[in-house]
């Protein structure tokens, strides 16, 4: 799969992500969902050795990153530590 590895995500007090990121780059979540939403980064986690897309669930400020295709949040994934 072609696009950047989330292995790591940062989460506030509300368990909602702050920051994600991967080898030897981190954004932060606003920052990589535009990037998500104008195409310009791809985005995969890998869920019990296979990798999965991210995608973009939500509008305006209820906008959050998910697995695709069955839209299970990102911030739920308790595989992946914290950056």
């Amino acid at each position: 799969m072609s696009g950047y590895e989330i292995t790591c995500a940062n989460k506030n007090q509300n368990g909602l992500l702050t920051r994600v990121g991967g080898d030897n780059w981190s954004l932060g979540i606003q920052e990589a969902m535009t990037k998500l939403l104008s195409q310009q980064l791809r985005f995969y986690v890998q869920v019990d050795g296979t990798p999965t897309e991210v995608g973009i669930r939500g509008d305006g400020s209820e906008t959050y990153l998910v697995l695709e295709p069955n839209g299970y949040p990102l911030h739920q994934l308790t595989s992946l530590q914290s950056c």
